[in-house]
């Protein structure tokens, strides 16, 4: 198993053990929407609040299984990359594909964490008072995200373009 997929699964995991412990520790009545100076503008109860969280992180593990699934039994004809005929030849095709599919494992897997991190600033602006989303924070998280993922995929398209790479 690839590096992305094991990732994948630990931030999987990462998030059901913090929907527990959020569980545990917020309010029965939660503010659960946030304008965009950081006050609440939608409340919700502990149960609602919760399972939007878990519907949203349901939609993105169901969305993410797609593309890392896709490139196993996509034809080769659709894939586009540098020096393709190279990098798909029979020999090279399986490591080439697992790469890929890797990838978006990685990428999904920032994106689950980038939501569960909204979450948890949501959850935690509900433990003060007065409740006020950390957006300052949560900036910094998606930038952050932003440049990792650039940054990987930029690693990934060079990587690409070496003939060497594998062999």
């Amino acid at each position: 198993m690839r590096f992305g997929r094991i990732f994948y699964v630990i931030v999987l995991l990462v998030c059901a053990l913090e929907f527990a412990r959020l569980w545990n520790i917020t309010p029965a009545q939660m503010a659960a929407h946030f304008n965009i100076q950081g006050n609440p503008d939608r409340f919700a109860s502990k149960t609602e609040f919760f399972w939007d969280q878990l519907q949203t992180l349901l939609t993105v593990v169901g969305v993410s299984l797609l593309p890392q699934l896709v490139f196993l039994v996509m034809p080769m004809q659709l894939i586009n990359l540098p020096n393709r005929e190279y990098w798909l030849a029979p020999e090279r095709r399986e490591e080439t594909l697992s790469r890929l599919s890797s990838f978006a494992a990685i990428v999904f897997g920032i994106i689950l964490l980038v939501i569960q991190a909204a979450f948890e600033l949501s959850a935690y602006a509900n433990l003060h008072a007065p409740v006020r989303f950390n957006a300052q924070s949560m900036l910094m998280i998606m930038v952050a995200s932003f440049v990792v993922i650039g940054f990987l995929l930029f690693c990934l398209i060079v990587s690409f373009r070496r003939l060497t790479q594998i062999d």
